[in-house]
């Protein structure tokens, strides 16, 4: 039985296109991610992250027949997870859909618009993906559309995808770079730095916890714009969308009356790194 091939229609697209990077964006993804280079399309284990995953999972309240949402499944790395319940995987690539996942809870869509009903997920989860899409935001807002009351999602994406990688400048040689680049390359160490990062984050998540508390209407998610490389594979994130914040994404979810599992103090929240966010619906 060949799995479920969803097409995304006009408001999938125009869902996209709320950011400015319209359908050509879209398109460019598509045919990216539809090419058959499985570089694209992440690693085929991941054990460090399972681990973890499925500690949520077990420790999660769910009805007699939960249901699991992949969102961004690439590989296949946690299609085994059907043993846990109804594992639906969510991808934009055909191909990667075809190679690794198959029958019969594939779904071939952008998590931009997630073609499943409202309230339908007990459990969302969405690894190094997040960052890939146009509008995270989007993809936030569906995560919240169809879990259930008390559902958990867990969210590990490539958090602060930096905007050097879409060159592949790490793994350029330098007589092969321009002298922007050349300066750009021999930065990357300092401005990689945690305490070099922390000069510009910290203030920020100070400021946003401010503005969050105290004029919640005017708040709205912030990230980073990056450039994709569409083109070719030249390093890891070079194909990111943007660059997340975890502690952004934290606030986006507490707006909506959610619990923050894996960062439920203001100290944890504003020392969230690298680590995945866990949040649970009320």
């Amino acid at each position: 039985m060949p799995f479920r091939r969803v097409r995304v229609g006009h408001a999938g697209r125009a869902m996209i296109g709320r950011n400015g990077q319209g359908q050509s964006a879209f398109e460019k993804a598509r045919r990216f991610y539809e090419a058959p280079d499985g570089t694209r399309w992440g690693r085929d284990t991941m054990p460090e992250l399972e681990r973890s995953l499925l500690g949520w999972v077990e420790r999660s309240s769910f009805e007699r027949d939960r249901v699991l949402v992949e969102l961004g499944s690439g590989k296949g790395a946690f299609r085994h997870f059907s043993r846990l319940g109804m594992y639906l995987s969510i991808d934009l690539s055909h191909e990667a859909l075809r190679r690794y996942t198959g029958p019969p809870y594939a779904l071939q869509a952008t998590i931009e618009a997630v073609p499943l009903k409202s309230r339908s997920a007990d459990f969302v989860f969405s690894i190094a993906t997040l960052e890939h899409v146009p509008n995270p935001q989007a993809v936030l807002e569906e995560i919240d559309r169809i879990l259930k009351p008390m559902g958990t999602a867990f969210l590990a994406p490539s958090w602060f995808c930096r905007p050097w990688a879409a060159d592949g400048l790490p793994v350029r040689a330098l007589r092969d770079l321009d002298f922007a680049n050349k300066i750009r390359k021999a930065l990357i160490p300092l401005r990689n730095s945690v305490l070099w990062r922390s000069m510009f984050v910290m203030p920020r998540r100070l400021f946003r916890e401010v503005q969050f508390h105290c004029a919640p209407s005017e708040w709205r998610l912030w990230y980073r714009r990056l450039q994709p490389n569409l083109e070719e594979y030249v390093y890891t994130d070079c194909d990111a969308f943007s660059s997340l914040d975890p502690h952004e994404v934290a606030l986006f979810f507490l707006r909506r009356g959610y619990k923050i599992l894996s960062g439920r103090s203001f100290a944890r929240r504003m020392l969230l790194r690298h680590e995945a966010l866990v949040v649970k619906k009320a």
